[in-house]
C-alpha cells in the first residue's frame, strides 16, 4: 500500500518525526518506494526534498494531498482533524490514544479507519515483554526532569543539596534518574510497587523502597527494617518527586490527593512525566510548553505531555530506530504479531476492548456511548499510556510519549 509519512504536526510544539531522514536509506528499496514524504519533511534536519525523492522515487507532496490520497498515514501525534482529513478506510499509525480520547475513537468508527497504536506495541520475549518505544519513554523522563529543573532554576551541582524521589522504575523513571544525576542530584530514592529484592537492572548508588497499597486507601513506603510510613509523609521530605508510573485508566492509582497538599510544609517540585488527567495526583492535568507549570499549595507541578520534543532530533532518531524493524510488514501488509496486537480499531471495528469499557460504549456496533456509568470510574481522557491491546492491565512503570 502507499504510505504517507507526515513531518508536521497540529499538536503545538511537536517536532518529532516517525522516520529520521538520515535513516531512510536503510529501508529496503521495495518498501521505501511505497513511501511518500511531506514536502519539506527533511528540512529541519538539513536534508532537502530532492535527497528523499532520490531514495523513494516519489515526489514530495503537501500535507493535505498526502492525507487525502494515501492508503495509510504515519504520524506520531494524530489529532481529530487529521483523522477527518484522511480518506475513509485508511490506516493511521502513531500514538493514537483511542482508549482515552473518545472523539478519536468515534471518528475512526464512523469513517471505518484502522488505528495502529504505538503505545500498544510490545515485543514479547520468553519471560516478559518490552515496549518497542522504550527509548522514547526514557527520553520523556529525561527531558521532563531537565526542563522542570531549568524552569525552577535549581541544580544539584550548585546551591543547596537536593533530595529526589522517583515513583516507578521503568523506562520513564530510568530517564528521570539519568537527568537527576546529570544535574548533580545524588540523593535519589526509587519507589517501586515491586518488592525491592525483585528489582532487576538496578542503577548503583540509588536507594530502593517498596510502596504498597493500604486497605484503607493510600500508599505507604516500607523501610529496610519493615516499618512503613505513609507515602505522602515520605514525599513531604523531598525537594523533587518524579512520577514515571504508567496508569491503567480503568484502575487508576492516586498518590497525592487534594486533601494531602496541605501536608507539604515546604516546596516540592513534582515532575509528572506520565501526566494522565486526575491519575497519579488528584489535581493532575496535562500541560503544554507554553504553560508547563502550575502551583498547587506548596507543590510546583510540571506536566508537559510530550517532553521528548525538547530534543526532537534525538527523539526522532530513537523513534525511527524502533519503528524501522516493523515498517516492511506494515507497508507490505504482512502478518506481524506486534502490529496485530497494537490494532485498536480495524476498519471501524473495535479490536481493543478497553476502548469500549473505558468509554462505557455498547459492545455492539456502532458502539454508542452509554449515558450512565454503572458503578465504575470514568476518567477524563489523558495523554499518558493506554491499556494493552488485549484489554486492561495493571499499572506498570514504563511508558510515556
Amino acid at each position: 500500500m502507499n504510505v504517507a509519512v507526515i513531518g508536521t504536526s497540529r499538536k503545538e510544539n511537536e517536532r518529532r518525526v516517525a522516520i529520521h531522514p538520515a535513516q531512510v536509506a536503510e529501508i529496503p528499496r521495495k518498501v521505501r518506494r511505497r513511501l511518500f514524504f511531506e514536502r519539506g519533511y527533511g528540512m529541519p534536519f538539513g536534508v532537502p526534498d530532492g535527497a528523499l525523492s532520490d531514495l523513494t522515487g516519489n515526489r514530495p507532496a503537501d500535507r493535505a494531498e498526502l492525507l487525502r490520497g494515501a492508503d495509510a498515514v504515519i504520524l506520531p501525534k494524530p489529532v481529530e482533524q487529521d483523522l477527518m482529513e484522511v480518506r475513509e478506510g485508511a490506516a493511521v499509525w502513531g500514538w493514537v490514544h483511542s482508549v482515552q480520547q473518545e472523539e478519536i475513537a468515534q471518528i475512526a468508527i464512523d469513517r471505518r479507519l484502522t488505528l495502529v497504536a504505538w503505545e500498544n506495541m510490545f515485543y514479547r520475549g520468553k519471560r516478559d515483554r518490552v515496549h518497542v518505544f522504550q527509548k522514547n519513554n526514557e527520553m520523556a523522563g529525561y527531558c521532563g526532569v531537565q526542563q522542570a529543573l531549568e524552569l525552577r532554576g535549581m541544580d544539584g551541582y550548585f546551591g543547596r543539596p537536593l533530595r529526589a524521589a522517583v515513583l516507578g522504575f521503568g523506562s520513564v523513571s530510568r530517564g528521570a534518574v539519568l537527568a537527576l544525576r546529570g544535574h548533580g542530584v545524588q540523593d535519589i530514592t526509587v519507589l517501586t510497587r515491586r518488592p525491592t529484592h525483585l528489582v532487576a537492572n538496578r542503577i548503583p548508588g540509588l536507594r530502593y523502597r517498596h510502596i504498597r497499597g493500604e486497605s484503607r486507601g493510600g500508599f505507604s513506603v516500607e523501610s529496610p527494617g519493615g516499618a512503613a510510613v505513609p507515602l505522602v509523609d515520605f514525599l513531604t521530605g523531598m525537594d523533587i518527586a518524579v512520577n514515571g508510573v504508567l496508569q491503567n485508566p480503568e484502575r487508576p492509582l492516586v498518590f497525592i490527593r487534594n486533601g494531602d497538599v496541605a501536608r507539604f510544609r515546604k516546596e516540592c517540585l513534582v515532575v509528572d512525566v506520565s501526566c494522565d488527567e486526575k491519575m497519579g495526583f488528584q489535581f493532575a492535568r496535562p500541560a503544554d510548553f507554553d504553560h508547563p507549570l502550575q502551583r498547587v499549595g506548596n507543590l510546583l507541578y510540571y506536566s508537559v505531555d510530550h517532553t521528548p520534543s525538547l530534543l526532537w532530533d534525538s527523539a526522532s532518531w530513537e523513534i525511527s530506530s524502533a519503528l524501522l524493524p516493523y515498517l516492511p510488514d506494515f507497508v507490505l501488509e504482512k502478518p506481524n504479531r506486534v502490529l496485530e496486537d497494537a490494532v485498536d480499531i480495524r476498519e471501524g471495528i473495535v479490536r481493543n476492548k478497553a476502548v469500549l469499557t473505558f468509554q462505557n460504549r455498547s459492545p455492539i456496533y456502532p458502539y454508542p456511548v452509554r449515558k450512565e456509568f454503572p458503578g465504575g470510574w470514568h476518567g477524563a481522557g489523558g495523554s499518558g499510556g493506554a491499556p494493552y491491546a488485549a484489554g486492561a492491565a495493571p499499572a506498570t512503570e514504563s511508558s510515556a510519549n
